[in-house]
């Protein structure tokens, strides 16, 4: 995973001045609480990037503990938090959530549009400290990538300001391949490479550990000729789904 602190550093230099990165994640806040049968009492999110979701839900009035390894995220993400008046609300780590340590657990865990990172093993080991961070009975709310969206959007190109973006795909790895960089300087070019899974796929992470994967929600999906995107499609067609994982009482 070396390439992950490259990666997330530069895409958030390019992304600085995008309005969309300014923009607070109330959407997401709405998707959780659709989500979740009880209000939990405190909430953690895994890679929280410039802190519109955790934000957001602060001004719930959520108690929101949220990890972030991009150091010039974490500095966006406070002065956020203090232009919305929740800079009280809300507890700011900045490191890698695989060596993070909390001294108490947490009601729900949210970990949008990130997982895949790594490994196998490397999805395993963070599902294993989702387990331990997660109190029992409560719920993890993670994004998956599609294998099958993913396979079919290889070789789709896209620009949008002085950014471009390309996907391809690795058919025996089953990952997603992106890369980003500035028509100003394609020399600086960096890539994330995401491992897809069906829930079926999620399931069989989730054999030796109390997480049960509940239910899932299919996401969206880009039609790239019409420049369209639909929020919600049949899981067959979505990008991604959003895994729903319960702990289960004692």
């Amino acid at each position: 995973m070396e390439w992950v602190k490259e990666f997330y550093n530069r895409q958030y230099e390019l992304l600085t001045n995008n309005p969309l990165n300014q923009i607070l994640r109330d959407d997401l806040v709405d998707k959780m609480e659709d989500l979740l049968e009880e209000k939990p009492r405190n909430l953690l999110e895994l890679g929280g990037g410039t802190g519109q979701f955790a934000v957001a839900a602060a001004k719930r009035g959520y108690d929101v503990t949220v990890i972030e390894l991009v150091p010039k995220a974490v500095v966006r993400m406070k002065a956020l938090a203090t232009e919305h008046g929740v800079e009280d609300s809300i507890h700011i780590i900045e490191g890698d959530f695989y060596e993070a340590e909390f001294n108490h657990p947490f009601d729900c865990i949210c970990y949008w549009d990130g997982f895949g990172v790594g490994s196998d093993e490397d999805q395993t080991k963070l599902l294993h400290l989702i387990e331990e961070w997660l109190s029992p009975g409560s719920q993890a709310i993670i994004d998956c990538y599609t294998p099958w969206y993913w396979a079919n959007a290889a070789g789709i190109e896209m620009s949008f300001d002085d950014i471009m973006r390309q996907y391809d795909f690795d058919p025996y790895h089953c990952r997603m391949i992106d890369t980003w960089w500035s028509v100003n300087d394609e020399s600086q070019a960096v890539t994330q490479s995401l491992r897809c899974y069906s829930p079926a796929d999620l399931e069989l992470l989730l054999t030796k550990s109390t997480l049960l994967l509940d239910h899932s929600i299919p996401g969206g999906a880009v039609d790239y000729d019409k420049g369209e995107y639909e929020e919600r499609v049949p899981l067959h067609q979505a990008m991604s789904y959003t895994a729903c994982l319960v702990k289960s009482r004692p």
